[in-house]
């Protein structure tokens, strides 16, 4: 396991790693969509309609055997309305599906940090410089940043700029390509085995698991086949990872 004193730059994931993103909070944000648009249907049903669907989304949009092969960039919110337009047909309901996948990306701008996450980016930030690459919309990942308040990132990059997805490898070498460090310069801290521990692992990067005890919905299922790269570190939450780096 390689040691972490040389890291220049800690780099983190941000839904389920920085801030919160359970299940609950998203089966709430669809109760909200259906009392708003007044649809005849169990919101839980609904959600779970909807969640197949943007579990499709997610194994499809990479191809990891040839990423330049990938399908066509999609955004969230532009995958989101297609999958709401989607699930409305499939349950043969009239609703906005435009509207739908807005209310979906407000809600997640406002996602709030886990209780130990103010502590240990300030910790970090004493020593390293600290970055953001996530997979989202600049619209949600900005608007969380600016929710909680972080003025400490030196270098923010969602999937949206990159035109790609974690865990292609070209969304990593754009970070490291643009923050001019080498990749094992660079410690990636995420909660995704597939996402994060996998994708910044084929970069080069060292990783840090963390392993949380919520439910989190909408990780990329990893492949049936295929092993994946470890972690170099699992922790339980972002308390640990200063001691990592002394």
């Amino acid at each position: 396991m390689a040691g972490l004193k040389h890291i220049e730059i800690v780099a983190f994931d941000m839904f389920s790693t920085l801030v919160k993103n359970d299940t609950a909070e998203w089966q709430m944000a669809h109760k909200a969509i259906v009392d708003g648009q007044r649809l005849p249907v169990d919101a839980l049903v609904f959600w779970k309609e909807w969640a197949t669907r943007d579990v499709q989304f997610r194994k499809t949009r990479t191809n990891m055997a040839d990423p330049e092969a990938s399908p066509p960039f999609k955004t969230y919110w532009e995958a989101w309305r297609d999958a709401f337009i989607e699930t409305f047909e499939a349950m043969g309901l009239t609703g906005d599906a435009e509207q739908a996948a807005s209310d979906s990306v407000t809600a997640l701008a406002a996602r709030d940090a886990f209780p130990e996450t103010n502590d240990a980016l300030e910790a970090l930030g004493r020593t390293r410089t600290l970055a953001v690459l996530s997979n989202a919309d600049d619209r949600f990942l900005y608007g969380t940043i600016a929710h909680n308040g972080w003025d400490c990132f030196s270098y923010v990059l969602s999937s949206e700029e990159a035109c790609a997805y974690k865990p292609d490898p070209r969304i990593f070498a754009r970070l490291v390509d643009e923050m001019g460090v080498a990749p094992e310069a660079v410690l990636y801290v995420g909660d995704s085995p597939y996402d994060d521990a996998h994708g910044a692992k084929l970069a080069g990067m060292q990783t840090v698991l963390v392993q949380r005890t919520q439910d989190t919905p909408g990780r990329t299922p990893p492949p049936e086949n295929g092993a994946l790269l470890p972690p170099d570190h699992i922790v339980s939450d972002l308390s640990e990872i200063p001691a990592l780096l002394d």
